[in-house]
């Protein structure tokens, strides 16, 4: 099934049968969500008090929007759902970095504006029980721990989204390119290197392909990459950068 279809909305498919003499009332197929759902792995490296967030995302979007103290510019982001299976509420404070994989190699970072936030909000309308449901930012959703979702429930999600401005005016054009979310998860391992130990985090790194330009960008230009079969999304330990050297640098200042 399509999911060209706008966020949130949860598609209901009636599989309509004839009616008989019995006056059977039509059949409805279960509702599909438009998300990707990526559920939590273990790791190779995990430890065993290790836990891991469910994750699910809609393919990033680019529109245009009037952004406070910017004007009218072109917007990268990605609403996602997050839920959590563990056996206690876990923090959730994310970074989401796109990297572009072709053209100009270029690293953004979120930026959780939340007028920005709010307009993509209003924009894409996600419906829950109780009307339309506001998109945090990557700041507001690390407010609150999320809930325990209990074994065969309904998911008690709770919704962001990541923001990118910088994109379209930073990059030409980019085919390829990946997001990496960390803060799914309390991995965290050392690695010895050549360089000496590196701090590496457990981190859900997302494939992407956008099949144009920013010449005549469309809403949905962008789908997942399913890299030749072997899939869009994997779970990584990615090492974070002079981790070491900041914490020491903040060690020498308590002194």
């Amino acid at each position: 099934m399509s999911r060209n279809l706008r966020f949130g909305r949860w598609v209901v498919a009636a599989a309509v049968l004839a009616l008989g003499t019995t006056g059977t009332a039509p059949a409805q197929l279960p509702k599909v969500s438009p998300f990707n759902n990526v559920d939590p792995i273990t790791l190779p490296l995990d430890r065993s008090e290790v836990w891991t967030l469910h994750f699910a995302y809609l393919s990033p979007r680019i529109i245009t929007l009037d952004v406070p103290k910017y004007g009218k510019r072109q917007v990268w982001y990605m609403v996602y759902q997050v839920w959590n299976t563990s056996d206690t509420p876990q923090p959730f404070v994310p970074k989401f970095e796109l990297v572009t994989k072709d053209g100009e190699l270029r690293s953004f970072l979120d930026e959780p504006q939340p007028s920005v936030a709010q307009a993509i909000s209003e924009h894409e309308d996600i419906q829950g029980p109780k009307g339309r449901i506001e998109l945090q930012t990557s700041i507001g959703i690390s407010k609150t721990r999320i809930p325990v979702t209990k074994p065969d429930s309904i998911p008690r999600a709770v919704y962001g989204v990541a923001i990118w401005l910088d994109v379209p005016a930073k990059v030409s054009t980019t085919n390829n390119f990946s997001v990496y979310v960390t803060g799914l998860s309390n991995g965290v391992a050392e690695l010895e290197t050549a360089n000496g130990v590196k701090i590496s985090e457990k981190t859900l790194q997302i494939d992407f392909n956008r099949a144009t330009d920013n010449v005549r960008p469309q809403r949905n230009d962008i789908k997942p990459n399913d890299n030749s079969g072997l899939g869009s999304e994997t779970w990584v330990y990615r090492v974070i950068p002079n981790v070491k050297a900041k914490a020491e640098k903040v060690e020498e200042k308590k002194e």
